[in-house]
Protein backbone atom coordinates (compact mmCIF):
# COMPACT_ATOMS: atom_id res chain seq x y z
CA UNK A 1 0.00 0.00 0.00
CA UNK A 2 3.10 2.49 0.63
CA UNK A 3 4.44 1.92 -2.32
CA UNK A 4 0.93 2.44 -4.56
CA UNK A 5 0.31 5.48 -2.13
CA UNK A 6 4.11 7.05 -3.34
CA UNK A 7 3.37 6.19 -7.01
CA UNK A 8 0.39 8.37 -7.54
CA UNK A 9 2.26 11.72 -7.75
CA UNK A 10 4.48 9.79 -10.50
CA UNK A 11 0.92 8.98 -12.20
CA UNK A 12 -0.38 12.41 -11.48
CA UNK A 13 2.70 13.70 -13.20
CA UNK A 14 2.22 11.52 -16.43
CA UNK A 15 -1.25 12.28 -16.71
CA UNK A 16 0.06 16.46 -16.76
CA UNK A 17 2.78 15.76 -19.23
CA UNK A 18 0.50 13.94 -21.64
CA UNK A 19 -1.98 16.73 -21.35
CA UNK A 20 0.57 19.32 -22.60
CA UNK A 21 1.78 17.23 -25.20
CA UNK A 22 -1.97 17.45 -26.93
CA UNK A 23 -2.27 21.23 -26.09
CA UNK A 24 0.79 21.90 -28.18
CA UNK A 25 0.08 19.87 -30.88
CA UNK A 26 -3.15 21.84 -30.98
CA UNK A 27 -1.31 25.09 -30.79
CA UNK A 28 0.72 24.52 -33.40
CA UNK A 29 -2.15 22.96 -36.18
CA UNK A 30 -2.02 24.56 -39.70
CA UNK A 31 -4.56 26.88 -41.47
CA UNK A 32 -4.88 27.46 -44.94
CA UNK A 33 -7.47 29.59 -46.56
CA UNK A 34 -9.16 30.69 -49.92
CA UNK A 35 -11.16 34.07 -49.30
CA UNK A 36 -12.78 36.54 -51.55
CA UNK A 37 -14.49 39.53 -50.62
CA UNK A 38 -16.93 42.08 -52.88
CA UNK A 39 -18.83 45.09 -52.74
CA UNK A 40 -21.21 44.72 -55.15
CA UNK A 41 -22.79 47.90 -56.12
CA UNK A 42 -24.32 46.39 -59.62
CA UNK A 43 -26.51 43.92 -56.93
CA UNK A 44 -26.89 45.95 -54.39
CA UNK A 45 -25.19 43.27 -51.86
CA UNK A 46 -21.90 42.35 -50.08
CA UNK A 47 -19.95 38.98 -50.22
CA UNK A 48 -17.44 37.41 -47.99
CA UNK A 49 -16.62 33.80 -49.17
CA UNK A 50 -13.98 31.81 -47.33
CA UNK A 51 -12.38 28.30 -47.72
CA UNK A 52 -10.87 27.55 -44.56
CA UNK A 53 -8.85 24.33 -43.78
CA UNK A 54 -7.66 22.92 -41.09
CA UNK A 55 -4.22 20.59 -41.17
CA UNK A 56 -5.37 19.92 -44.48
CA UNK A 57 -8.87 19.01 -43.62
CA UNK A 58 -11.96 21.33 -43.67
CA UNK A 59 -12.70 23.09 -40.58
CA UNK A 60 -16.16 24.86 -39.43
CA UNK A 61 -14.94 25.47 -35.84
CA UNK A 62 -13.73 28.78 -36.68
CA UNK A 63 -14.50 32.43 -35.90
CA UNK A 64 -14.03 34.99 -38.69
CA UNK A 65 -14.62 38.64 -39.26
CA UNK A 66 -14.35 40.86 -41.63
CA UNK A 67 -14.44 44.82 -40.26
CA UNK A 68 -15.36 43.05 -36.92
CA UNK A 69 -18.33 41.46 -38.45
CA UNK A 70 -18.57 37.77 -37.94
CA UNK A 71 -19.16 35.71 -41.56
CA UNK A 72 -21.34 32.97 -40.60
CA UNK A 73 -20.34 29.17 -40.82
CA UNK A 74 -22.39 26.98 -43.30
CA UNK A 75 -20.33 23.37 -42.51
CA UNK A 76 -17.57 21.94 -44.79
CA UNK A 77 -15.19 24.51 -44.48
CA UNK A 78 -16.81 27.18 -45.71
CA UNK A 79 -17.77 31.06 -44.50
CA UNK A 80 -20.16 32.65 -46.33
CA UNK A 81 -22.39 35.87 -46.26
CA UNK A 82 -23.96 37.91 -49.11
CA UNK A 83 -26.38 40.48 -47.99
CA UNK A 84 -26.98 44.44 -48.32
CA UNK A 85 -26.67 44.39 -44.67
CA UNK A 86 -23.31 42.63 -44.04
CA UNK A 87 -21.18 46.05 -44.24
CA UNK A 88 -18.23 45.99 -45.39
CA UNK A 89 -16.49 49.45 -45.79
CA UNK A 90 -14.14 51.04 -48.54
CA UNK A 91 -11.02 51.86 -47.58
CA UNK A 92 -8.98 49.61 -44.74
CA UNK A 93 -10.70 46.08 -43.49
CA UNK A 94 -9.02 44.19 -41.18
CA UNK A 95 -9.85 40.71 -41.03
CA UNK A 96 -9.21 37.91 -38.33
CA UNK A 97 -9.37 33.97 -38.47
CA UNK A 98 -9.70 32.66 -35.04
CA UNK A 99 -9.23 29.42 -33.79
CA UNK A 100 -10.34 29.04 -29.40
CA UNK A 101 -9.93 25.36 -29.31
CA UNK A 102 -6.18 25.74 -30.97
CA UNK A 103 -4.98 28.90 -29.39
CA UNK A 104 -4.89 30.79 -32.67
CA UNK A 105 -5.81 34.19 -33.89
CA UNK A 106 -4.56 35.50 -37.22
CA UNK A 107 -4.97 39.18 -38.38
CA UNK A 108 -4.80 40.71 -42.16
CA UNK A 109 -5.63 43.72 -43.17
CA UNK A 110 -6.95 44.65 -46.51
CA UNK A 111 -8.10 47.61 -48.81
CA UNK A 112 -11.07 47.86 -50.49
CA UNK A 113 -12.03 49.91 -52.93
CA UNK A 114 -13.76 52.89 -53.19
CA UNK A 115 -17.37 52.64 -55.10
CA UNK A 116 -17.24 54.26 -58.90
CA UNK A 117 -19.36 54.06 -61.67
CA UNK A 118 -19.41 54.42 -65.36
CA UNK A 119 -19.36 58.17 -66.53
CA UNK A 120 -19.79 57.39 -70.08
CA UNK A 121 -21.05 55.15 -72.42
CA UNK A 122 -21.07 56.55 -76.33
CA UNK A 123 -23.11 55.52 -78.32
CA UNK A 124 -25.08 53.68 -75.94
CA UNK A 125 -27.64 53.33 -78.51
CA UNK A 126 -25.63 51.46 -81.45
CA UNK A 127 -27.60 50.94 -84.41
CA UNK A 128 -24.93 50.37 -86.39
CA UNK A 129 -22.59 47.86 -84.33
CA UNK A 130 -20.04 50.42 -84.40
CA UNK A 131 -17.30 50.94 -81.64
CA UNK A 132 -18.30 52.24 -78.04
CA UNK A 133 -16.27 54.09 -75.65
CA UNK A 134 -16.52 53.67 -71.95
CA UNK A 135 -15.35 56.11 -69.45
CA UNK A 136 -15.88 55.36 -65.53
CA UNK A 137 -14.93 57.97 -62.56
CA UNK A 138 -12.06 55.71 -61.35
CA UNK A 139 -11.77 54.05 -58.05
CA UNK A 140 -9.45 55.39 -55.10
CA UNK A 141 -7.44 52.10 -53.40
CA UNK A 142 -7.58 50.07 -57.07
CA UNK A 143 -4.27 48.88 -58.21
CA UNK A 144 -6.36 46.99 -61.13
CA UNK A 145 -9.61 46.82 -63.41
CA UNK A 146 -11.56 43.98 -65.00
CA UNK A 147 -13.47 45.23 -67.74
CA UNK A 148 -15.64 42.95 -69.45
CA UNK A 149 -19.19 43.09 -72.05
CA UNK A 150 -21.31 40.37 -72.49
CA UNK A 151 -24.66 39.63 -73.63
CA UNK A 152 -26.70 37.89 -71.22
CA UNK A 153 -27.38 34.89 -73.15
CA UNK A 154 -23.79 34.93 -74.37
CA UNK A 155 -23.78 31.19 -73.86
CA UNK A 156 -26.10 31.03 -76.94
CA UNK A 157 -26.12 33.71 -79.28
CA UNK A 158 -22.93 33.04 -80.76
CA UNK A 159 -21.10 36.38 -79.12
CA UNK A 160 -17.97 36.04 -77.21
CA UNK A 161 -17.87 38.20 -74.21
CA UNK A 162 -14.89 41.00 -73.97
CA UNK A 163 -12.91 40.42 -70.93
CA UNK A 164 -9.46 42.20 -70.06
CA UNK A 165 -7.74 43.08 -67.06
CA UNK A 166 -6.55 47.18 -67.24
CA UNK A 167 -4.23 49.19 -65.18
CA UNK A 168 -5.77 51.44 -62.37
CA UNK A 169 -4.64 54.59 -64.33
CA UNK A 170 -6.64 53.44 -67.05
CA UNK A 171 -10.51 54.86 -66.99
CA UNK A 172 -11.46 54.42 -71.02
CA UNK A 173 -11.74 51.59 -72.75
CA UNK A 174 -13.02 51.42 -76.74
CA UNK A 175 -15.28 48.40 -77.03
CA UNK A 176 -14.40 47.22 -80.55
CA UNK A 177 -17.53 46.69 -82.82
CA UNK A 178 -16.37 42.62 -83.36
CA UNK A 179 -17.74 42.55 -79.76
CA UNK A 180 -21.21 42.97 -80.95
CA UNK A 181 -21.17 40.12 -83.42
CA UNK A 182 -21.62 36.24 -83.92
CA UNK A 183 -19.06 33.65 -84.63
CA UNK A 184 -20.02 34.21 -88.40
CA UNK A 185 -18.95 38.17 -88.34
CA UNK A 186 -22.92 38.68 -87.95
CA UNK A 187 -24.28 41.35 -85.64
CA UNK A 188 -26.18 40.14 -82.80
CA UNK A 189 -28.82 42.90 -81.96
CA UNK A 190 -28.81 42.75 -78.18
CA UNK A 191 -28.43 44.62 -74.85
CA UNK A 192 -24.96 44.05 -74.21
CA UNK A 193 -23.76 44.44 -70.21
CA UNK A 194 -20.78 46.78 -69.00
CA UNK A 195 -19.34 44.95 -65.50
CA UNK A 196 -16.17 47.03 -64.36
CA UNK A 197 -14.25 45.47 -61.35
CA UNK A 198 -12.15 47.64 -58.98
CA UNK A 199 -9.56 45.04 -57.59
CA UNK A 200 -6.54 45.81 -54.71
CA UNK A 201 -3.71 43.48 -55.57
CA UNK A 202 -5.73 40.77 -56.43
CA UNK A 203 -9.31 39.03 -57.26
CA UNK A 204 -11.22 36.03 -58.11
CA UNK A 205 -14.52 34.41 -59.08
CA UNK A 206 -17.54 34.26 -56.61
CA UNK A 207 -21.03 33.26 -56.37
CA UNK A 208 -23.05 35.60 -58.56
CA UNK A 209 -20.99 36.65 -60.81
CA UNK A 210 -22.21 37.21 -64.51
CA UNK A 211 -19.46 36.48 -66.34
CA UNK A 212 -16.01 34.01 -66.60
CA UNK A 213 -13.41 36.12 -65.13
CA UNK A 214 -10.15 36.62 -67.58
CA UNK A 215 -7.53 35.17 -67.21
CA UNK A 216 -4.22 35.98 -65.16
CA UNK A 217 -5.56 37.91 -62.58
CA UNK A 218 -3.01 38.60 -59.70
CA UNK A 219 -3.81 37.17 -56.51
CA UNK A 220 -2.77 37.96 -53.33
CA UNK A 221 -0.87 35.15 -50.88
CA UNK A 222 -0.46 35.25 -47.56
CA UNK A 223 1.50 33.13 -45.20
CA UNK A 224 -0.47 32.60 -41.99
CA UNK A 225 -2.74 31.14 -42.57
CA UNK A 226 -1.77 30.14 -46.05
CA UNK A 227 -3.38 31.07 -49.00
CA UNK A 228 -4.93 33.51 -50.63
CA UNK A 229 -6.85 36.58 -50.79
CA UNK A 230 -9.16 38.37 -53.70
CA UNK A 231 -11.07 41.44 -52.87
CA UNK A 232 -12.89 44.32 -54.78
CA UNK A 233 -15.64 46.63 -55.91
CA UNK A 234 -17.91 46.34 -58.74
CA UNK A 235 -19.33 49.55 -60.32
CA UNK A 236 -23.41 49.68 -60.64
CA UNK A 237 -24.05 47.48 -64.33
CA UNK A 238 -24.47 49.86 -67.12
CA UNK A 239 -24.95 48.93 -70.70
CA UNK A 240 -24.96 49.13 -74.62
CA UNK A 241 -27.78 48.34 -77.06
CA UNK A 242 -26.97 47.37 -80.40
CA UNK A 243 -30.11 47.83 -82.24
CA UNK A 244 -30.81 46.99 -86.23
CA UNK A 245 -32.37 50.73 -86.78
CA UNK A 246 -31.86 53.92 -84.68
CA UNK A 247 -34.21 54.64 -81.79
CA UNK A 248 -36.99 57.96 -83.59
Amino acid sequence: MILAVLALPFLAFSCDTRSSVVTRSRETASFSVDMTVVKDYSAGTNIVEVNLDRDGIPFSGATITVGGRTVPSMGGGLYFADSPIFQISSGLNQVTFASPDDSYSKSITIEMPDSFAVTTVSPRYNSNADDVTVRWSGSDGATGYVFAVATEDHYTDGTFPLKKILQASNTTFVVPDTTFEDFAGDPVYAVYYIYVIAFNEGFGPYSGIRFALPEGLPRRAISDPSGFLQYGTTAPLDSIIVRQFAPH
